[in-house]
């Protein structure tokens, strides 16, 4: 069997996109991904915990205004190193690859080659097989560009997590673009790590390049001791594709992005 620390990312900026996908997707199902896998609660809140500490810190790694200091990338790099550490003492890659029910999306969610998904064989069909149905759920993910604006506002443009850059545009099938939000000091700990957190609001566009007015939203700031700095702000966001007619057939959630607010 194949070495499950060598499909997790190295680089900070694949490995943000693999941390929050990930997470994401271990929590989706009845029962759950990660009991699929033979994941432990452990486990899951292990790979959580390293979300809550990545966060914060690429946080601070993107603010191209307020610049970073070398020990923040070196923080990033070594929770990364401690994520692999973690997921080869206790064999988590593999577990999902030795799934009997492995398939093609959780290849794609752990970056695993999908020539592993072992493919059913028996007689030939007889009669002509009825063509699947084309609304079926998409697996595909928001990758959105977040540009913080003076104010609270926040531009977002949206794309396919396999573009990711050009002309913002949505998956195609699909009419909306739904967002849960937060708003936080970066100073914050326990942050959201998936959509359904109480403490997120949900929001729609019908755009793939709009702007979110954040200022108000103000429920999750602390209360800043006198005399004290003002942390800055940073917002929390999970997205996903979504139909205004066939909520049920939404895509996944995909985040949690973070970026500072001006």
């Amino acid at each position: 069997m194949a070495n499950g620390k060598h499909y997790i990312p190295r680089d900070i900026k694949l490995f943000d996109l693999y941390l929050a996908r990930t997470c994401a997707y271990l929590i989706l199902g009845t029962p759950t991904n990660a009991t699929r896998f033979n994941w432990t609660a452990a486990n899951l809140a292990a790979w959580q915990n390293f979300l809550s500490l990545w966060i914060p810190l690429h946080t601070q790694y993107t603010n191209k205004k307020g610049g970073y200091m070398p020990v923040v990338r070196t923080k990033l790099l070594a929770i990364i190193s401690n994520t692999v550490a973690y997921a080869q003492a206790n064999k988590l890659i593999e577990l999902i690859i030795a799934t009997v029910s492995l398939n093609a999306d959780d290849c794609v969610a752990f970056g695993l080659p999908e020539k592993l998904v072992i493919t059913p064989t028996g007689p030939k069909p007889m009669a002509k097989i009825k063509e699947p149905d084309k609304t079926i759920v998409t697996k595909e993910p928001v990758y959105p560009k977040l540009i913080p604006i003076a104010g609270g506002f926040l531009h977002t443009k949206a794309y396919t997590e396999k573009t990711q850059s050009g002309r913002a545009h949505k998956l195609k099938g699909f009419d909306l673009i739904e967002y849960a939000v937060a708003v936080f000091y970066s100073t914050a700990t326990g942050l959201p790590v998936n959509a359904s957190d109480p403490r997120l609001l949900i929001g729609h566009s019908s755009k793939a390049s709009f702007i979110m007015g954040l200022a108000a939203s103000t429920n999750n700031l602390t209360t800043i001791a006198a005399g004290s700095a003002t942390p800055t702000k940073i917002a929390v966001i999970f997205f996903r594709w979504a139909k205004s007619k066939h909520p049920d057939l939404d895509g996944p959630w995909s985040g949690p992005f973070t970026t500072p607010l001006l």
